[in-house]
């Protein structure tokens, strides 16, 4: 059956968002940040322009695409924002493949600390932030 893992995507410009059970290499492949059910009102909080980070638990940031849609989409129990990825530039679905930045890479990175716990609301990432960790990223799938 599906593989559903507990994601988290987190955003700059607002408050971190985290909801579980959506399909990490779904969303990659299908350029779209997802939510379900309860969880869809996240969704709404993104807006055109804003980053979005797929964080696979346990590992770090897989994935960081833009959205490009200003208002979601909503089929059945699902709600999404079309993305366009920026890494990875190619996937073929097999997320285990995927680098990851982990969260002490990231700490890093930033020069501080985040709290992957969904009860935490953790500091928002600038867009220079983001722009450090897409650099990063790339630079393990070369």
């Amino acid at each position: 059956g599906r593989n559903h893992l507990d994601d988290w995507i987190f955003k700059s410009h607002s408050e971190n968002n985290t909801y579980s059970d959506t399909n990490e290499s779904e969303m990659i492949l299908g350029n779209k940040i997802a939510a379900y059910g309860d969880a869809k009102r996240y969704i709404d909080s993104f807006r055109k322009g804003d980053y979005a980070l797929f964080y696979s638990k346990g590992r770090g940031i897989i994935a960081v695409g833009q959205i490009v849609t200003d208002t979601p989409t909503e089929v059945a129990d699902e709600k999404y924002h079309s993305v366009r990825m920026i890494v990875p530039e190619k996937f073929n679905g097999d997320v285990k493949a995927l680098p990851a930045l982990s969260p002490n890479e990231i700490k890093t990175i930033l020069k501080r600390n985040f709290y992957w716990a969904s009860t935490i609301k953790t500091p928002f990432l600038t867009g220079a932030q983001v722009e450090m960790l897409i650099r990063e990223l790339k630079k393990k799938h070369i």
